[in-house]
């Protein structure tokens, strides 16, 4: 019975306090706008009266340099904002603030190769007539032809070059995209070969590529058995070490070196989106940072010297093709050689087309650039080096499931799946 009263009672009390409730919410909020809009007036007062202190010289006649003019969106920032020092006079300690303290930078697929060196107000500059105060957005094709043409003074190839797609990432820093026609058909080619190739592979247990031999040794089953044959075997070739020592070396140097240099592009993308302005990111796309251009270049050499061993190795067997062993594929590792060599050529011809001093660390390309004379010349060449480079790629990766390299991305995947299965027995496990 008291539940019956007190609800009633209740319910009118909430309704009558409801008015003076929504009364006291609604002062709270215009309180905050009040408060927000005076911090606002207040910098913006701020602002003003340090602009007009310094537009008491600047806005004189002779003195052109923006004052009182359209600053496009930088219109309402205080002079101080950019000039920093700017308060103390003489301005002997005048330093120009970086835009990245206030912007953010760009990501790989916008600065690309060698954009990475290049400051702001090259690219945002809002054109002739113009003072550099007024820097604008430059999404128009036009834009670039300010500085890619063949004898512009500033060493940027002639060809307005894209950026690298997904398919670089296997050794280069790049983009989660295929703007390039290279790639894209590149692309297309890959997934045909590895369809065609997946149904022998795996429909012939060990009848096909992947041998008997390669296949021995897994006990147990499950997921972890699949991941650590996996790593064990199909990265590291665990199998392969047992068979022949000298043929893991030749394939950890032709392999390895790439299984780096794509953790390296993958990490360095993930960092662009997650700390585009942190130092690791950038030094990690800067090919001139130090540690950056030597780690390309030692695991180019790598490959080669891979390629070279397989070579010497050959010749010293008399031909002689190991039982259980596929032979060498001499068509893949030609082109894979030929993926390195022109990119060093390519990177070569970079550094002589900037005329940087900072890329001593990338110690192959900076031995080879002597072969470039930078000029008009090297302008109109590079693009066509770039592409060379981009092309000879794209038929590495269309040939890799046909040749018999197609047992770098087919194998670790049996070795994983037959764990997983729990074929095999654990002889010979150590």
């Amino acid at each position: 019975m008291s539940h019956r009263l007190c609800k009633p009672r209740l319910e009118a009390a909430c309704w009558g306090a409801n008015p003076a409730l929504l009364l006291v919410c609604a002062l709270f909020l215009a309180a905050l706008l009040c408060l927000w809009s005076g911090v606002s007036q207040a910098a913006g007062a701020a602002g003003t009266e340090a602009n007009q202190s310094c537009l008491s010289c600047h806005q004189k006649e002779g003195m052109d340099d923006g004052g009182a003019k359209d600053l496009g969106p930088h219109q309402g920032l205080a002079c101080l904002d950019c000039h920093r020092g700017a308060q103390h006079y003489p301005h002997d300690d005048l330093k120009l603030a970086p835009c990245q303290s206030c912007h953010t930078p760009h990501t790989e697929a916008t600065t690309g190769d060698l954009h990475a060196g290049v400051t702001c107000q090259a690219c945002h500059w809002a054109g002739e007539g113009q003072t550099p105060h007024r820097l604008a957005s430059t999404q128009r094709p036009q834009s670039c032809r300010r500085c890619h043409f063949a004898g512009n003074k500033v060493g940027a190839p002639a060809a307005v070059l894209p950026a690298k797609g997904a398919l670089c990432l296997v050794c280069h820093t790049a983009t989660l995209s295929l703007p390039d026609w290279p790639s894209r058909l590149a692309l297309a080619g890959f997934l045909l070969g590895l369809l065609a190739s997946l149904g022998f592979w795996f429909s012939g247990g060990g009848r096909g590529p992947s041998s008997q031999t390669m296949h021995q040794g897994h006990s147990g089953g499950g997921a972890g058995a699949g991941v650590a044959a996996l790593f064990m075997d199909g990265l590291l070739q665990r199998r392969l070490w047992r068979l022949s020592p000298g043929r893991w070396l030749v394939h950890a140097l032709m392999v390895l070196p790439f299984v780096a240099r794509m953790l390296w592009a993958l990490l360095a993308l993930a960092l662009s989106y997650a700390q585009p302005g942190g130092e690791l990111t950038q030094a990690m796309l800067n090919k001139n940072q130090p540690a950056t251009a030597l780690f390309f270049d030692l695991t180019g050499l790598l490959v080669l010297a891979g390629a070279g061993l397989a070579i010497a190795r050959r010749v010293l067997r008399g031909g002689v093709k190991l039982p259980g062993l596929p032979g060498p594929d001499w068509v893949g590792m030609g082109l894979l050689a030929l993926v390195v060599i022109s990119g060093f050529i390519t990177e070569a011809a970079r550094l002589a087309l900037t005329g940087t001093q900072d890329g001593a660390w990338a110690f192959v390309g900076w031995a080879l650039k002597g072969m470039f004379n930078p000029g008009p010349g090297l302008q109109t060449a590079y693009g066509y080096l770039w592409y060379a480079h981009a092309i000879v790629f794209a038929a590495f990766v269309v040939y890799l499931p046909l040749g018999r390299m197609k047992h770098i991305l087919l194998a670790p995947l049996n070795l994983a799946l037959r764990a997983a299965r729990g074929q095999g027995s654990a002889k010979g496990e150590g």
